[in-house]
């Protein structure tokens, strides 16, 4: 099963996170099947959801973007206004930081400049839709 927009990351290195050989991997192979994920999404969970939410993001920029005004809504940021596809793209930015060599999660800055992804979703949720 491919992912298009996951290769765009630099580190992005597939599923079970480079754990290829591991004696648990047919295991994990039939959790997927079973539950739609394996449980080792359940280690990283933010690494999980990052990988989800730029996904959908990236795919919702390419589809929902000829059906739906990504300039119609807009929403407060940290006290500026922005057009729903400028907080999309905020998040897609800080996504693909985190899956780059220079992140470093005990990085006061980039733990603070990552977990604004959680905050621009809430924000931004409610209009996700088409």
């Amino acid at each position: 099963m491919g992912h298009k927009y996951l290769e765009e990351l630099e580190t992005y290195d597939g599923p079970y996170w480079g754990m290829k050989n591991d004696e648990r991997e047919q295991r994990w192979k039939e959790e997927e099947k079973d539950y739609g994920f394996p449980s080792t999404d359940t280690w990283s969970l933010d690494s999980a959801f990052y990988l989800w939410l730029y996904e959908h993001l990236r795919m919702y920029q390419e589809i929902a973007s000829k059906v739906v005004n990504l300039h119609y809504h807009k929403f407060i940021y940290e006290g500026e206004e922005y057009y729903q596809d400028e907080l999309i793209e905020m998040m897609l930015e800080r996504i693909r930081f985190v899956f780059t060599e220079e992140y470093d999660e005990w990085n006061i800055d980039h733990w603070a400049y990552v977990s604004e992804i959680g905050e621009i979703w809430a924000i931004v949720l409610p209009a996700m839709w088409w």
